[in-house]
């Protein structure tokens, strides 16, 4: 059979046909790229959305506890307070697994004491575990370092995720954690796993495990809970940090999560150099006049609840537009800006604000937002603010925050 020779008139229309699958390519990837966006735009709504109302349940009840209740009015409050996290946990997934997906997460590297973190997981496990009836063991090599490089809270949250599951698929027997070093690597590479004595996983359970909103079978989810993107999250989560992780499991056998981590052996000096904002105990230390900038009037009164405590005077406006008039006729040490508020959002008003300012004359700006999507950082600084404190907000999280602005001394005897 004799292949047609190529004529001007064929290659024309072959160049045509590939013009027209090029710009069918273009347009299918416009829009996909437009879908991604609006998913990441509703994503971002929700999050505010439902973050400002679960933060003000979660510190609300967190107040309460710390007024005077009897033994049923603090059980009703811790239990409305532990509710409000498990809300906001399954929002978290849902956010953690958008930004991994997206290939934009964050990571936090930096020394910290690592004995410390495994102790406070091990401790967090025992509590849940015993709720069971559980036994449970953390075993530490004696060769892993005591203070590592890397990020403490991610690597938390991975173990944390881990312990969960295994409490939650274990009925008796026990969960243990064992924590080795791999000698074989190059630099710092260090193993957990996480076994149990739970249900186990079939072999074709296993093989879709860590996919996203998938379960072992359709009857985990009504028992047990969940949203199906833990595991998915964890790998993915692993990944990122440049590890990796597995499992192994029988039916009726129970399972072990195996975490493969690297991270950077460091020295106390390093960790001290690291630590050196004022803690939580110097709270009363604090100095200075803010104005909090805050549409929400139950956040409004938690916020001021908070910054009583630390002994700072504030101010209150409504809106970005009352900030502007507020700045320019009294002055404040400090402002925490919400970031969605009607009239006037707190980006323009910090715009706003830094075009009215001399450079020796800047003001600690840091926002506050229920926005927790990948970039939203970068869009912060951007404006002119110094820092951001998530909502639902906590007491350390924003104490540290203002203690990297503000001057720290006895305020209570107004000596520096």
């Amino acid at each position: 059979m004799t292949q047609e020779p190529t004529t001007p008139k064929n290659a024309m229309l072959e160049i045509e046909t590939l013009k027209e699958a090029l710009a069918s390519e273009k347009h299918a990837r416009k829009a996909a790229e437009a879908l991604a966006k609006a998913k990441s735009d509703l994503l971002a709504t929700v999050s505010h959305e439902v973050r400002t109302p679960m933060g003000a349940i979660i510190s609300m009840a967190e107040l309460l506890r710390a007024t005077n209740l009897d033994e049923t009015q603090r059980h009703y409050a811790e239990t409305l307070q532990h509710s409000g996290r498990g809300l906001l946990s399954i929002l978290n997934d849902i956010l953690d697994f958008s930004k991994l997906e997206a290939g934009r997460y964050e990571l936090q590297p930096g020394p910290f004491d690592f004995r410390q973190l495994l102790a406070g997981v091990g401790e967090g496990l025992r509590v849940r575990a015993e709720e069971k009836g559980l036994a449970c063991s953390l075993d530490v090599a004696s060769d892993c370092p005591a203070v590592v490089i890397g990020d403490q809270l991610r690597i938390r949250q991975l173990l944390s995720n881990l312990c969960d599951n295994a409490i939650k698929f274990t009925h008796e027997g026990s969960v243990a954690i064992t924590v080795t070093r791999v000698h074989e690597a190059p630099g710092l590479l260090l193993r957990f796993d996480v076994t149990d004595t739970g249900i186990g996983l079939t072999a074709k359970q296993q093989e879709r495990l860590f996919e996203p909103y998938t379960q072992a079978d359709r009857t985990i989810s009504p028992i047990y809970g969940g949203t199906g993107l833990g595991l998915s999250i964890a790998r993915r989560l692993a990944e990122a940090m440049g590890g990796r992780l597995e499992c192994r499991s029988s039916k009726d056998s129970g399972s072990t999560f195996s975490l493969w981590v690297p991270l950077k052996e460091t020295d106390n000096d390093a960790l001290r150099r690291s630590e050196n904002t004022p803690g939580a105990g110097a709270a009363s230390a604090l100095k200075g006049h803010v104005l909090i900038v805050e549409d929400n009037a139950t956040n409004q009164m938690l916020i001021a609840a908070y910054l009583d405590k630390f002994g700072l005077s504030h101010e209150f406006a409504a809106n970005g537009r009352e900030a502007l008039e507020m700045v320019q006729k009294s002055a404040f040490d400090l402002v925490l800006m919400d970031v969605m508020m009607p009239e006037m959002d707190g980006l323009e008003a910090t715009r706003r604000i830094r075009e009215l300012e001399g450079p020796a004359a800047r003001m600690p700006i840091v926002a506050l937002t229920a926005n927790a999507m990948a970039g939203d950082r970068e869009t912060y600084l951007e404006a002119g603010m110094d820092g951001y404190v998530s909502k639902p907000i906590n007491a350390p999280d924003l104490f540290h925050s203002m203690a990297e602005h503000l001057e720290c001394g006895l305020a209570a005897t107004g000596t520096g």
